[in-house]
């Protein structure tokens, strides 16, 4: 009979735990959930922010908070899909200054462009990153001679991508920085133009800088080729690199040798003058001012365009004081004496 006595408060006290067992969990499982919505809406504030970043070109910032946003989520494949894009954006647009080097970036950016080369879904995204790859391996092996072989990349993106852009582009670019053929660089670069993917401003920039890059007449000759093409294709070419590009007219053409005419003949008449003009309105009008008031006069009396050339020397004649001596002085007065007798 006694122990009929202790029945009802025992199931009382199993009540009562029962209950607080279940508030518990259900405080648990709202803390989870509350913990995972707090964890997501930080991520997703991290990657608003790193999108800012990339969109003003700030790199080192974006790569910072992606690495923020890894630790709340290291497996995610959103947060390393933004990394991967990250690195190669920051590889296309490289710069140092001071004591900073290539290799101080490329050693945080090539770990997450290899697991990605291994992990990407798509023939195209693996073909990028190991293009990209092997552009970070160039980079290093300008700093460091005993790097790996960009080369073994590109090759390993064509095999994964056979019309990568990417890959064609710094194949092309890696041939002709280490001069292994004018023609064979130029067939890799004529594969990366034909891609129908919009990077034509990209690899027209890898080009040209691959090509002043070398030197020799062949190279002078394609560079003003290319620079024509861009104008063309409505093209931008940087005004540091416009500058070169007019430096080499004045190299080919000041004073006059036997090198200038197939230099003039290396695109049209007309368009080598269009092209010069056009590469002349993005750079500083004040310098340089007599050195291409002549080289466009020679340009306009190689496009036979006589009357004006004429007028061109003669203006620049009136700007030389007396007794003045020089190269442009000579070719002036010698296209003066020419194009009388015409």
């Amino acid at each position: 009979m006694a122990e009929k006595k202790w029945s009802k408060p025992l199931a009382w006290i199993g009540s009562v735990t029962a209950i607080f067992s279940l508030i518990g969990g259900i405080y648990g499982g709202w803390a989870f959930f509350s913990g995972q919505y707090e964890k997501r809406r930080a991520i997703a504030g991290l990657l608003a922010a790193e999108a800012e970043q990339l969109s003003n070109h700030d790199y080192a910032s974006a790569w910072k908070t992606l690495e923020q946003a890894s630790t709340l989520d290291p497996s995610s494949e959103k947060i390393g899909q933004a990394q991967e894009d990250v690195a190669m954006q920051w590889l296309e647009n490289i710069s140092v200054s001071g004591n900073n080097t290539f290799t101080e970036i490329t050693g945080k950016l090539e770990p997450v462009l290899t697991r990605g080369a291994t992990s990407a879904k798509s023939p195209q995204r693996q073909g990028d990153l190991l293009a990209h790859l092997g552009w970070s391996y160039f980079l290093r092996r300008r700093e460091l001679p005993s790097g790996p072989d960009p080369e073994s990349a590109y090759r390993g993106a064509i095999q994964k991508d056979p019309a990568n852009p990417y890959a064609h582009a710094m194949w092309g670019h890696w041939i002709l920085w280490n001069s292994q053929g004018l023609a064979r660089g130029n067939e890799q670069f004529a594969l990366a133009l034909a891609s129908p993917r919009d990077i034509r401003t990209y690899v027209r920039s890898l080009q040209l800088s691959a090509l002043m890059n070398e030197q020799g007449a062949d190279y002078e000759e394609e560079t003003i080729r290319v620079a024509n093409s861009i104008r063309k294709e409505r093209g931008e070419i940087d005004a540091a690199d416009c500058g070169r590009i007019l430096f080499i007219y004045s190299v080919r053409m000041i004073p006059p040798n036997k090198g200038t005419a197939p230099f003039l003949a290396a695109v049209p008449p007309e368009e080598q003058l269009a092209t010069f003009d056009w590469l002349t309105e993005k750079v500083d009008v004040q310098s340089g001012g007599v050195t291409r008031r002549y080289c466009r006069s020679r340009l306009l009396e190689a496009a036979g365009r006589n009357d004006e050339a004429l007028s061109g020397y003669r203006a620049l004649q009136a700007q030389f004081s007396e007794g003045l001596s020089g190269a442009i002085v000579n070719g002036t007065e010698q296209a003066l004496a020419r194009l009388k007798n015409k």
